[in-house]
């Protein structure tokens, strides 16, 4: 999968991360040269007594037959990351501010990269005010978002990024959210656009708005939680999603059962075709010892000759990106993008020790993109490991993403890997 030259490069480019002494890592309070309180007791207290956090990373792409296009090939290798700064609360309020930058080596033109590599870039991400007051957090601005169907996917180096108002009351399992869109930065591009996935400059769209309200109960030793969101993607669609799972706390290998519920219909001038889409899943999880866990999960799409896709879910922030949360889904591909069927997808992880983590996934496409199409019965095989150093070089982590995606609709096999080194701080 990996050319020897290119991979020569890859490791002088991650070397570049390694030379990095622990002793540079920013202090909790970088600017800080006396006590700090929290909250803060004025201005300069609050911007004296800001953290500073960060990303960098290096990723080798390689890929071949790139989503079955013939000859569709590419390796190469991207630098890049945030860096952030959080004040210090004053009055429940802080402002956060990062700086993101990616860079290319042997990107070629722009009519050779593939669209997952993206473009060099160096710009403001993040820029917002946060007020919190007990569990209410009221954030606006440029923003990274955790939604259904709309999270950051930084996978790329950079992360996608939304011009928002969100509103949040309470905890991750008890909540009700509310959050409005207006416009977002796609991962290939340094701009915040008045597009989305579907569309491009040309055609400005009104984002979304969405509410969602989540609920955990526990009963004995099972916990039982539950989640419903309604959003609406101007003139694109309107998504209704539940997910409920139950999960035996005290039991052997703590199953946990889950089920979930997708409706999507046209919204609007419906900018994508009709949208006429239903699924349901369910997912099953078991910790078969305590380093090994297994996962199997199931999603039908339903049938819809007339609709886009065949009956498929339009994700205008999503597209071509991710599956949200879709419980049978690849890893390299969307399922909602495949068409109507039955999706499957199972894996295994395993902590070999605190510092090393392996895996496996298996995922089957059995998805049509239109009524008389065959299905593309896709197979995807994928394994990789995750090493997290610690000592001198705590804050780096390793990992290696590498797979093959096979379709008898196809003459050649997909294969994609996809070698970080990343350093938090």
């Amino acid at each position: 999968m990996m050319k020897t030259r290119s991979l020569g490069r890859a490791w002088g480019c991650l070397l570049l991360f390694v030379v990095l002494s622990p002793n540079a890592r920013a202090a909790v309070h970088p600017f800080s040269d006396t006590a700090c309180t929290d909250p803060a007791t004025g201005l300069m207290d609050a911007l004296r007594c800001g953290t500073v956090s960060g990303s960098l990373r290096s990723v080798y792409y390689s890929t071949h037959n790139a989503y079955f296009v013939h000859q569709l090939n590419q390796d190469t290798i991207s630098y890049g990351g945030s860096l952030k700064y959080v004040t210090a609360p004053l009055d429940g309020f802080r402002l956060g501010v990062s700086a993101l930058f990616l860079r290319g080596i042997n990107h070629g033109d722009n009519s050779t990269t593939i669209a997952d590599i993206g473009q060099n870039q160096n710009n403001i991400g993040e820029a917002w005010l946060s007020w919190r007051w007990q569990d209410l957090t009221i954030t606006a601005g440029d923003q990274r978002l955790d939604l259904p169907f709309m999270g950051d996917y930084d996978w790329r180096i950079t992360p996608i990024l939304y011009r928002a108002i969100d509103v949040n009351y309470g905890d991750k399992d008890n909540f009700l959210r509310a959050t409005k869109v207006w416009r977002y930065k796609p991962w290939g591009d340094d701009n915040f656009l008045k597009t989305n996935a579907f569309t491009d400059v040309d055609t400005p769209v009104n984002g979304m708005w969405g509410i969602g309200a989540g609920r955990a109960v526990q009963l004995e030793d099972k916990k039982l939680s539950g989640q419903l969101w309604y959003q609406q993607y101007n003139d694109y669609v309107r998504i209704a999603y539940g997910e409920s799972h139950l999960q035996w706390q005290q039991t052997a290998m703590q199953p946990d059962i889950g089920v979930q519920f997708v409706r999507g219909t046209s919204q609007g001038k419906a900018l994508a075709g009709e949208v006429n889409s239903t699924s349901y899943g369910a997912q099953l999880l078991l910790n078969l010892t305590h380093t090994l866990n297994w996962q199997l999960g199931y999603d039908h799409i339903a049938s819809s000759g007339r609709s886009w896709n065949n009956g498929a879910l339009v994700t205008p922030y999503a597209h071509n990106t991710a599956s949200g949360p879709y419980f049978a889904q690849p890893y390299f591909t969307s399922t909602q993008d495949l068409g109507s069927g039955n999706a499957w997808a199972t894996a295994l992880h395993y902590s070999a020790t605190p510092n090393l983590g392996l895996g496996t996934r298996y995922s089957f496409m059995d998805l049509k993109s239109s009524v008389s199409a065959s299905s593309i019965n896709q197979s995807e095989y994928l394994v990789y490991a995750t090493w997290a150093f610690d000592g001198a070089l705590k804050g780096f982590s390793l990992s290696d993403f590498a797979g093959v995606q096979t379709s008898p609709r196809y003459d050649g096999s997909f294969w994609q890997n996809r070698l970080t080194l990343q350093y938090d701080f």
